[in-house]
This record gives structure tokens, C-alpha cells and sequence, in this order.
């Protein structure tokens, strides 16, 4: 993160304060939901990563005239498009698609820009477009970053502590705090599978916080997954041209 500070986990704080309840049994389901969730093969998928920057105690600044200008340039050239929308668009980053645990793959269409991960590649760009070297992402991630990675971190748990409850979809899930190696979770179980699962880390410096957070949601497993293109990256939810 770009603020400065020590850096935390939001989901540790659930973690801490969750009375005892029986640690390992709840691993152990944790990691059997997340066996069998990779081990799907298909579901569809959210993926949202959410910035959120918050000023405590502080009234929020009026912009100033370099972001005035910056603004009303931005009207004149793309007049039917709302600067505010825009900021909340990048700071909360919302896709949808398909993901293939058994195969290593998944597709996500943020309406326009789509990634796409398979045979062990990431390709990120405009949607619709053919796979290729151009659209090739090659740049190093973190695994909280990546739908399967996600996945992978909630099977390597190293501790549990029950957070909760909570409806996913229609479908009542337990909310559990789980560690994976440095790392804290929040994961969403039902009686067979992982239905969400958060990570989030943030910083501070005097008069901001900054939180960010990864969070994938699973539902409708089996879902018929035969027609979808690996080929070119996914357009889905890209609205067609005019």
C-alpha cells in the first residue's frame, strides 16, 4: 500500500476475538470444503477487490484546482461519463464469470476489460479480444490476487476460529476466521464447498486508512461450461456495440 504504517489483516480481528470452539475440527472442515472446491468442475464466480480510503476526524478536502481542470477536461472528452463513477469503478473493481477448479482456469468480465487464466497463463484486456502475447499478464502477483489462489490459501489453513454466520446467495454459511501462513481469511462454508472467501490488508498514516480486499464469491456448481471460448479473453458481460 501506498500509505505508510504497519500493515494488518481486518480479518485477524475476527480471528483474536473468537472464543474457543473446538480449532482443529473447524480446520479440518475448512480445508475439506476447500479440497472439494478445487477438485469442482465448474462454478460460476464474483470477484470484486474493493479500495476503500477513509480520512477519520478529518472533513474531506475540496479539490483542488489541478483536479477541477483535470475533471472538466475529462467532461469535454467523454461527456456522457460521470468522473465520480469512474473513481468508484477503479476503487471497486466488480467481475463475474466462470471458474474451473479441476482445470486451473477461469474467466472474469469486468464489462469491457476481462481476464483470463489458463494452462498456467493470465491474460488481462480488452473484451473479446484473441489470446496473444500482447494480452499476455506477466506480472508478478501475490497469491491473495488470483480467484485459485484464494482457494489454495483457505486449503493451507493453519488455524480456525468459528466468526459467524451469514447467508451467501440464499444459502446459510458459516463464517470462519482462517490462518494460512502469515495471512488471515475470512471464508464462507457451506455442508460441501467454500462460497466466499476474503482477504483484506491495509495501512495507515496520521489521517488515513487505507483498506484493500480481495473477495471471491462461488455459486451454481456444475454449471454447463462446454461453449465457453479459452481462446479469447471473455465478453460476457460487455455490453454489445450500439
Amino acid at each position: 500500500m501506498a500509505a505508510s504504517g504497519e500493515p494488518y489483516s481486518v480479518a485477524a480481528r475476527g480471528l483474536g476475538a473468537a472464543p474457543p470452539d473446538g480449532g482443529a475440527e473447524t480446520l479440518r472442515e475448512v480445508i475439506a470444503r476447500a479440497e472439494a472446491t478445487l477438485a469442482a468442475p465448474s462454478a460460476r464466480i464474483e470477484w470484486r477487490i474493493d479500495t476503500d480510503i477513509t480520512h477519520p476526524g478529518r472533513p474531506r478536502p475540496r479539490p483542488g484546482l489541478v483536479a477541477r481542470l483535470a475533471a472538466a477536461a475529462w467532461k469535454r472528452v467523454a461527456s456522457g461519463v460521470d468522473v465520480a463513477d469512474l473513481r468508484d469503478a477503479f476503487r471497486h473493481q466488480h467481475g463475474e464469470g466462470f471458474l474451473e477448479p479441476a482445470a486451473g482456469r477461469y474467466q472474469v468480465d469486468y464489462r469491457a476489460y476481462a481476464e483470463l487464466r489458463v494452462d498456467g497463463r493470465r491474460y488481462a484486456g480488452l473484451s473479446g479480444s484473441p489470446l496473444g502475447p500482447r494480452f499476455r499478464d506477466e506480472r508478478p502477483r501475490e497469491e491473495h490476487d488470483d480467484p485459485l489462489g484464494l482457494l489454495e490459501m483457505a486449503r493451507a489453513g493453519t488455524d480456525a476460529r468459528q466468526a459467524g454466520a451469514e447467508e451467501v446467495r440464499g444459502t446459510m454459511c458459516r463464517m470462519v476466521a482462517v490462518r494460512s501462513g502469515s495471512a488471515e481469511l475470512t471464508v464462507w462454508i457451506d455442508d460441501d464447498h467454500i462460497r466466499r472467501v476474503r482477504y483484506a490488508e491495509g495501512a495507515s498514516s496520521p489521517g488515513t486508512t487505507v483498506v484493500r480486499s480481495w473477495t471471491l464469491e462461488l455459486w451454481d456448481w456444475g454449471v454447463p461450461a462446454d461453449s465457453l471460448d479459452w481462446s479469447r479473453l471473455p465478453s460476457f458481460r460487455t455490453p454489445p456495440d450500439p
